[in-house]
């Protein structure tokens, strides 16, 4: 890792930490480049603004979350499924703080919509109860609504798993929202 790079990181190491105390409108950069131990001309180096930072950071965990996805065939098996929900929940694992900071109460409304519409593109979802009978449009609210109970799920588990393993979340997951759409 070069040393722009591990600048940058210590940036945004910094800024999430200051991000789980307090919302983005209260976080200013001098406070952010103390923690860092760096200047101010070094973060405008590196980022226009906060919200520059943020922005940043949003696009780079929901490109690895398509990134995830697209690596999942359109017609997938029930092993295709697991080996997709358990890259995400080690994608989620490895973001822990970003991730519960973006979906909490200070988090980023925009970011959870964002997330919501990328989970529910899915191949996961394309199967459907044909003894449902639904219209398009009553589908995409369900989908909306399995999409956001599966955030929140995952959100809790990476608050507090609760000694609930990764596999058996896996498990929860497939369980409750995947297999009852399949």
């Amino acid at each position: 890792m070069d040393t722009a790079h591990r600048t940058r990181q210590r940036l945004i190491d910094a800024f999430w930490e200051l991000f789980a105390q307090k919302s983005i409108e209260r976080i200013s950069i001098r406070e952010l480049t103390e923690r860092a131990g760096l200047t101010r001309g070094t973060f405008y180096l590196h980022f226009q603004d906060i919200y520059a930072l943020l922005e940043s950071e949003e696009r780079r965990l929901l490109d690895a979350m398509s990134a995830c996805i697209d690596r999942c065939p359109p017609d997938p098996s029930k092993t295709d499924l697991l080996a997709l929900m358990t890259r995400l929940i080690a994608l989620y694992e490895r973001n822990r703080e970003p991730i519960i900071a973006l979906l909490g109460d200070r988090g980023d409304g925009s970011f959870r919509r964002q997330l919501k519409d990328l989970m529910k593109s899915m191949p996961i979802w394309r199967a459907c109860d044909p003894c449902l009978q639904m219209t398009a449009g009553e589908r995409d609210l369900l989908l909306g609504q399995t999409a956001a109970g599966v955030i929140s799920l995952i959100t809790d588990w990476l608050e507090d798993s609760r000694n609930v393993s990764a596999p058996n979340l896996l498990h929860l997951v497939y369980e409750t929202s995947i297999k009852r759409q399949a």
